[in-house]
């Protein structure tokens, strides 16, 4: 910045010097040029009213006619006519310039020599001037840029500081806030807010990490003691018992981990194949599910279609309706509506509920209530957090409700963008 404000000083006030010295050079040579002529008129003025002959060459005294270098000619051959004043070219250095004059009678031509030394003296002094204060002006104005870029570059400096030193292990440290409402705070406040987000999510990957670690070792201890202890009484042991029992603590380790692979796949945003896909028909067809303990009235009269993709939709049904299955005590209701440019799916229930202040939490990963804590009835505690993870990768929401009426219970709604009508979406399928 610095060596940019020098080189457009240097050239602007540069181009301003050059101009300023070629007007005072052409002001001084016509000032020359103006006193010499009027020397050469007065020696005219003296030559008439003395009334010389014309014969020879004359010198004229008085008025300081000699100090001006005046050379007087006769000049018989003319009689009259205007006194005529030839131009001289331009000087060089500090050659003079030949002056020619003639008398109105043209009886004497007077030729005088322009001294221009006082102009190229007087010159060379506003070159100097000049070349000083252009070179003071550049000098100011770099140490000014130099100065103010420094200081308005210092928050900057220790912000990057303060971020070189911030690492994954003590991200609650913040970059410090300019007092100046400009373009540097804004950043200062928006890394700050991004350390924010850098916080909380690694916050929660640890916590995940630790919940992993916690959900996976109690269905391996679990099976390790049971073959530790059919090992060690080989003889008395019912080994298709074991063997069922260890089939069990496995089939619940491979539903963990593949909840744990559908969740970083939703986590990493990769893009569903987007087809259209009706909700009530899929609706219907989960609550017939053979072996489901309790009836499902479903409330769904017209057509419900989404853009997404249908295993995953699928999956959220089901992972409701078997939340609804587990705490309902009598029935379970589902109903599909059409809500302006969204479907509504609601699932509700008449079991305990879930109180309000649990109402965003029973979304978190891993997460049970008090009345739902052990493995047969809890599960693994993702099913609500899968739910929500595709719908938001559906362009949805996925929240829980106080329920309407009096009947209590647990109220889920899912919102879901409406699919376009099937003729606008022909071209986008043919193409893919």
């Amino acid at each position: 910045m610095t060596l940019a404000v020098a080189t457009v000083l240097t050239v602007a006030l540069t181009a301003g010097a050059a101009t300023l010295l070629t007007t005072v050079r052409g002001d001084l040579w016509q000032s020359a040029r103006n006193s010499s002529q009027r020397q050469v008129d007065m020696a005219l003025e003296l030559l008439h009213h003395a009334g010389k002959s014309g014969s020879g060459a004359y010198t004229v005294d008085g008025m300081k006619v000699r100090e001006a270098q005046v050379k007087v000619v006769p000049v018989p051959d003319i009689t009259s006519g205007p006194s005529r004043k030839p131009k001289s070219p331009a000087p060089k250095g500090t050659e003079g310039a030949k002056e020619f004059s003639f008398s109105a009678d043209g009886r004497y031509s007077v030729q005088s020599t322009v001294d221009f030394t006082a102009a190229e003296d007087t010159l060379r002094s506003v070159l100097v001037l000049v070349a000083t204060g252009v070179l003071l002006i550049v000098l100011l104005g770099a140490l000014l840029t130099w100065v103010t870029v420094g200081r308005a570059l210092a928050p900057v400096e220790a912000v990057r500081r303060e971020a070189a030193e911030i690492t994954a292990n003590d991200l609650h440290r913040r970059l410090p806030v300019p007092p100046a409402r400009d373009e540097i705070s804004r950043l200062a406040t928006t890394l700050n807010a991004t350390l924010d987000r850098l916080d909380r999510a690694v916050t929660r990957l640890r916590t995940f990490t630790g919940d992993v670690s916690h959900e996976l070792r109690g269905p391996l201890t679990t099976l390790r003691t049971r073959l530790e202890l059919a090992l060690a009484r080989p003889d008395s042991a019912h080994w298709p018992q074991v063997a069922a029992e260890a089939l069990e603590d496995t089939d619940r380790l491979q539903d963990l981990v593949s909840d744990l692979l559908l969740l970083a796949r939703l986590d990493a945003h990769h893009e569903p194949h987007h087809r259209q896909v009706d909700l009530t028909p899929l609706t219907h067809d989960l609550a017939r599910q053979p072996g489901a303990t309790l009836p499902v009235d479903i409330d769904a009269p017209s057509p419900a279609p989404v853009l997404g993709n249908a295993a995953h939709l699928t999956r959220v049904l089901t992972n409701l309706m078997e939340n609804a299955r587990r705490h309902a005590a009598t029935a379970i209701q589902v109903r599909v509506t059409i809500d302006g440019q969204d479907v509504v799916l609601e699932v509700t229930d008449d079991g305990p509920g879930i109180p309000a202040d649990d109402r965003e939490r029973v979304f978190d990963r891993f997460t049970r209530l008090d009345d739902a804590r052990t493995r047969q009835d809890g599960g693994t505690g993702l099913g609500l957090a899968i739910a929500r993870s595709i719908a938001t990768t559906h362009g949805g929401t996925l929240t829980a409700q106080a329920p309407t009426g009096s009947q209590g219970g647990a109220r889920l709604v899912l919102r879901l963008p409406k699919a376009p009508p099937q003729s606008l979406r022909r071209p986008q399928e043919a193409r893919s």
